[in-house]
């Protein structure tokens, strides 16, 4: 804690105890207000003040306009006298200082040498991050942008004991981070993937059930691939508002178990991997308007039970997009009730042992659409009932010209059947002609 300054009204002189070897400007500001309150003028004082000081206007956004000493009168700041000996390095700061007749507003002392560290800047920006970049930051990722808090999770070298609230004070375990998050805040917390090896591995479940939470990784090098005893879904999703993403996710290498299970509205999975699950990819049930965006979803139902993509009851306007879903048994299954108006485009759905996507009777308004690329699924690229306003786009590298040609000719002529119509005259023709090329 700094010493009270001595006052010299006689020479003029504000001086700074030897043990001091820095001032700060607000701190002169406070005690100079002291002295001109309490202490009477000397005679011969022109006016009782010492100094002006401007500035600290708040600006917003925790942006404050940066303050400015002038010493007036001839007024000057001196630090105490050293002994002979080293140079003692002292230093002002906190602002601009100056002194009102353009003089050097610091006093010379034996052994001391001052350095005033002016501000350069017109402002003083006092919080520890900058509000108004965080919300220009926000709004170029995710879905749901909104700014809250931030606490980081550090499953290498966090301590459950800190407070979470910077990269360097980062807790070890999702169940401390989660405990700071408040529902609804829109909080954010930050895996970091810090292990010497490149990756970091949680062995631990996630149950998020805080409204507007968003928790975000690094991607393939922080992964979430449980060994619990007990086992459990990997990461479930019951609330509203949550995005996951930039995480590699499986599960547990026994049980039916799902890598992400999302139950509420508005819920986002984005650049993720889920991979090596034994039960659904991303199973999404009593759900309106979850998104899942540019997903790698591979290698599911590996316990012979489960799909890249469940999509079950109460479902609705839910939209994959860019997704990569590959060598699971089916891509994308949609089968429940109240299932409607849900858009799948421009997904690489291949290899997957069954369909790469399946619809069962009831789901109502299924819109597979704009520019997919199916192959290689064993059963088929896809599968559903007619009817219920189910709509299923032409894939990308769709019929060849010799299927092309073929589909034409069997809808003009070889479905027309009935007697001294045009298609009946040409398939006839046609006949004749194969007939006669034979003999």
């Amino acid at each position: 804690m700094a010493l009270p300054l001595t006052f010299d009204f006689y020479n003029k002189i504000i001086e700074v105890p030897a043990d001091d070897t820095s001032l700060s400007l607000q701190y002169l500001v406070d005690q100079t207000r002291d002295a001109e309150d309490e202490i009477a003028p000397t005679p011969g004082m022109v006016t009782s003040k010492i100094i002006d000081a401007f500035g600290k206007q708040n600006l917003g956004g925790g942006s404050l306009v940066g303050i400015t000493v002038v010493m007036l009168g001839g007024w000057k700041v001196r630090f105490e006298d050293r002994t002979p000996g080293p140079t003692v390095a002292c230093i002002i700061s906190g602002g601009n200082f100056v002194s009102g007749d353009g003089s050097n507003p610091v006093a010379a002392s034996p052994f001391v040498q001052v350095t005033i560290a002016q501000s350069t800047s017109a402002t003083i920006t006092t919080p520890e991050s900058d509000t108004s970049l965080l919300y220009l930051v926000e709004s170029l990722t995710g879905r749901n942008r909104s700014v809250g808090s931030y606490f980081y999770w550090d499953p290498a070298n966090g301590l459950d004991t800190q407070d979470g609230t910077k990269p360097s004070t980062a807790v070890k375990t999702f169940a401390a981070a989660y405990d700071l998050v408040t529902s609804g805040a829109n909080d954010t917390i930050f895996c970091l993937s810090t292990n010497d090896s490149g990756i970091t591995t949680v062995d631990e479940t996630l149950l998020i059930e805080k409204n507007n939470l968003k928790l975000r990784g690094p991607g393939h090098t922080f992964q979430i691939a449980p060994t619990l005893a007990t086992g459990a879904n990997t990461i479930t999703i019951n609330a509203s508002n949550v995005e996951i993403n930039g995480l590699y996710i499986s599960t547990k290498a026994s049980d039916a178990w799902d890598a992400v299970v999302v139950n509420g509205n508005d819920n986002v999975v984005q650049d993720c991997w889920v991979s090596t699950v034994q039960g659904n990819g991303i199973n999404i049930s009593s759900s309106a308007r979850t998104r899942i965006d540019t997903c790698v979803i591979e290698k599911c139902g590996e316990s012979l039970t489960g799909d890249g993509i469940k999509i079950g009851n109460t479902v609705t306007q839910s939209l994959i997009s860019k997704c990569i879903v590959s060598d699971n048994i089916n891509g994308v299954v949609l089968s429940g009730t109240g299932i409607a108006d849900n858009i799948f485009e421009n997904n690489l759905i291949y290899n997957n042992s069954a369909y790469g996507i399946t619809i069962a009777v009831g789901p109502l308004r299924t819109h597979v659409r704009s520019g997919h690329t199916f192959s290689k699924n064993t059963l088929g690229d896809t599968d559903y009932p007619a009817g219920y306003d189910t709509f299923v786009e032409t894939q990308a590298g769709g019929l060849n010209a010799t299927q092309v040609a073929n589909a034409v000719w069997d809808e003009v002529i070889s479905g027309h059947v009935t007697a001294g119509t045009t298609g009946k005259t040409l398939k006839d023709a046609k006949t004749k002609a194969t007939l006669a090329s034979l003999k």
